[in-house]
């Protein structure tokens, strides 16, 4: 028992440290969409941080997994280097007894993990298709950087104006999607939003004119108009947010119930965070056994390397299942299991090699 809770001292220390380096390095890769997002007006700075938080969260199921294969690799090469493993072997505790030690660490890590990737992960991705629905119907034309064009995709608006002066804008073009109709630009040299006594929010052009482009159908040719103006006014429609019914916020028991390739897809994808836990963990131990005399980094080095084969991998058979050119079932389950048969080589190769050589 003394043993154990100093093993698991050894390794707790680098999987705090790899996970943390890890959320880091996610943190800065989702910082630079959502902040560039905000600087072109399309979110509001605080609802991007909040979208940073929640991205973080929603890929713990990713990010332990591959740390604690680190962390394992990293803490036992450090006990090998040291030769503490050679005295444990002495003493006959030997591999089978550290996989065993790593196992009581992984156990716990991987419920955690299946926490977050079966109830927590559709949860939070609820929140964050709210939110963006939020923002993309939350105009303000305040936000509206000068030389920069907004487009609302849901809306089929795109705006874009040369200047600022305050909360004007000037020298305003906007183009409206009709839905297949004329289409509608207006140009104006001031803009403004305002909020009417109704309450609701109003863009108001000023001196400026609307064109409706009607290019005709068939053989008919349509009929261009143009048409000059002191006052436009358009209000915002106040349309509740319409939060798209997608994939990773669906709760399990619908994608379970679902005949959808995609939705078996995203569900295995979640059952197999736990087990890639388990399995990362363990394949910790073998890569541990490099040469004492190699450094920490090529340790480090390895185990990323079988981390993004790992997670590429699980990506490709994703999209295979998605498509429907694999078989929905093990389907995504395939790349745990043959990570399995993996491991067992890892463990069985050195003693068949050992046996032969007596």
């Amino acid at each position: 028992m003394i043993l154990r809770r100093y093993l698991l001292r050894e390794l707790a220390s680098p999987f705090a440290v790899v996970c943390g380096s890890l959320l880091l390095v996610f943190t800065g890769y989702s910082s630079a969409r959502f902040l560039g997002e905000a600087a072109s007006g399309a979110l509001p700075g605080s609802l991007a941080a909040v979208l940073i938080g929640l991205k973080l969260f929603i890929s713990l199921d990713a990010i332990v997994p591959m740390a604690l294969m680190l962390s394992v690799a990293l803490g036992l090469g450090r006990l090998q280097r040291d030769q503490e493993t050679t005295a444990l072997a002495a003493c006959g505790i030997g591999e089978r007894w550290l996989f065993q030690a790593v196992l009581w660490l992984a156990l716990p890590v991987a419920a955690v993990v299946a926490v977050a990737s079966l109830v927590v992960r559709p949860q939070l991705y609820q929140n964050v298709y709210r939110l963006e629905a939020s923002a993309e119907r939350r105009f303000d034309l305040t936000r509206l950087p000068p030389g920069r064009f907004y487009a609302d995709f849901t809306g089929g608006l795109v705006m874009f104006s040369e200047a600022a002066e305050g909360d004007e804008r000037l020298q305003v073009f906007t183009h409206a999607d009709s839905g297949g109709q004329a289409d509608g630009v207006v140009f104006a040299q001031r803009a403004r939003q305002l909020t009417d006594p109704d309450g609701r929010q109003v863009v108001e052009f000023l001196d400026g004119h609307y064109y409706q482009l009607d290019p005709g159908t068939g053989d008919s040719l349509g009929s261009d108009m143009i048409i000059s103006y002191r006052t436009l006014a358009l209000r915002l429609d106040e349309e509740q947010v319409i939060v798209r019914k997608r994939r990773k916020a669906t709760a399990n028991d619908e994608l379970a119930a679902s005949a959808d390739p995609e939705d078996t897809a995203e569900l295995q994808w979640r059952i197999a965070a736990p087990f890639s836990t388990v399995l990362l963990g363990l394949l910790g131990v073998p890569i541990s056994r490099m040469p004492p005399r190699r450094s920490r980094s090529s340790k480090l080095t390895v185990g990323l390397l079988g981390c993004i084969v790992y997670y590429n991998l699980l990506a490709v058979v994703m999209d295979a299942v998605e498509n429907g050119e694999l078989a929905p079932w093990p389907g995504v389950l395939l790349v745990p299991l043959l990570g399995c048969v993996v491991l067992a080589a890892l463990i069985v190769l050195p003693q068949w090699r050992r046996r032969r050589h007596r």
